[in-house]
Formats: structure tokens, sequence, C-alpha cells
């Protein structure tokens, strides 16, 4: 039997099925409210799938930004940066980037909506982006992202603070690097939004989008799709320590 009930530890509602249906998806739970025409309950069930996803979405990002700090701390800032670079130059990154490259900029503005979306952005995480298109790009707009931005700020939906300050005390940049746009106060977790721009640069001369860092962690994060590779204004590529490619070079 379903039973959406609220949970008071946790101060939501929570799934607290019988046990023989604990383990069925919500998504088909949903499908069988609508079926049958219960549609406050699939409704219900709806707005629960963000909670669902957010706690696991969550757990992780804040994991990782700890275990970079610990990186850090413990083999310096060099080694966090090749850490960064092993892990995504290998299997991650680059099969976006093949990927990518097959897509005309629509279509990979497209797939990463659906990324960003799932992850739990916006001011009230259930993964609200915004889009701003003009005639040289399109931008996403995260105010703040599902990760970094989250844990800079705090967590409003689940009442926790920075992970700048106690009891998380995560780690930022204490130099410049490539890897964190030449700024110090990066946070490691964010640095592997610099990485994403860096490795396409060597493979391809062009990055398939910028991040707009802002060190003002009250500010929205933007990623901007350029729709032509010559339209990537020159400061994108300086501040990671490359050299914008001359026209009809590169692959975009």
């Amino acid at each position: 039997m379903l039973r959406l009930a609220e949970m008071a530890r946790l101060g939501r509602p929570v799934r607290q099925d019988d046990i023989d249906d604990l383990g069925i998806p919500t998504q088909q739970r949903i499908i069988e409210a609508i079926d049958a025409g219960r549609y406050d309950e699939a409704r219900q069930l709806a707005q629960y799938t963000i909670a669902e996803g957010k706690s696991l979405h969550d757990l992780f990002c804040d994991w990782v930004w700890d275990m970079q700090t610990q990186v850090a701390k413990r083999h310096g800032e060099e080694a966090l940066g090749e850490m960064l670079r092993g892990s995504q130059e290998t299997w991650m990154l680059r099969r976006t980037w093949k990927g990518f490259l097959q897509l005309p900029v629509k279509q990979r503005v497209e797939l990463t909506a659906e990324m960003m979306r799932s992850h739990h952005g916006g001011p009230k995480q259930d993964g609200f982006v915004e889009f701003i298109e003009d005639d040289q790009r399109i931008s996403l707009r995260m105010d703040p992202c599902g990760s970094g931005g989250r844990m800079r700020r705090g967590d409003p939906v689940d009442g926790t603070p920075s992970r700048l300050g106690a009891p998380y005390n995560f780690g930022t940049t204490q130099q410049p690097h490539d890897w964190s746009w030449g700024l110090t106060g990066v946070p490691y977790y964010c640095t592997h939004c610099a990485m994403n721009e860096i490795l396409p640069m060597e493979w391809g001369g062009h990055p398939l989008w910028v991040t707009e860092f802002n060190p003002d962690a009250s500010q929205p994060c933007h990623w901007h799709f350029y729709k032509k590779a010559e339209d990537i204004p020159e400061q994108y590529y300086a501040r990671v320590g490359r050299t914008k490619p001359a026209p009809g070079e590169g692959k975009y």
C-alpha cells in the first residue's frame, strides 16, 4: 500500500509504504495514480520526486567537494589539478566532447538542459533553469546551480549552512591555477567547470561552453553556448592560459 506521510525528523513527507511496495519506483506510482484517476495523489508524488532525488544528489556533491579538500590538504593543490585532469580527460568529458561535436549548438543546449534540470538548481531546488538567447549565444542561468551554488550559499530547503564554514569547512583555491580561471578562492568543487573548458581547447581548439563563475556566491552562475566558435571572446581562453585559435582552425 502506498503511503506518503510526514517524517518528523526530516520535516517533510517520505514514502512509508508496506515493505513489499517500498521498492516500486515513484514514477511507476505516478503513472498508476493517473491511470486510476487519482490526480491529487499523482500531483503529490510528482512533487515528492524532487525531494526523493535531491538527497542522494546533494550527498554526493558534498562528498566530492570534501574529498577534493582532503586531497589538497594532504598532497597540495597541484595534485588536485592532476586528479581533475586524470578523471575528466579519460572517459567522462572526452565522451561528452565527442558526442557534442556531432550535434548543432541547439541540440547541445537541449541535452545540457536535461542534465541541469536533474541537477536540482534554482531557488526551490526543483531543477529550474532560465535560458537567455541573443544573436551570438544561448545562456543557461542557474540561481543557484544545484551543486557548487547550493553548497556555497547553504541549503534553504534542507536548512543547512554554507559548506565554506563549519561543520563542513570545504576548501577553496589558495593559489591561482588555469583550472581555477586564474583565481584564488574558487571552491575546489567548481574547478571541474574550468577543466571542462581547458580539455576541449586542447583537443579541438574551442570549448563546448564557457562558465561565467562569480566570486560572489549570492550571484547566479551562467553557462554560455556560443553559436559560432569564432564569437567566443578571447578572454575565456586567456583566463585558463590558452590562446584563441585563428578563424577556421579547430573543431566546434
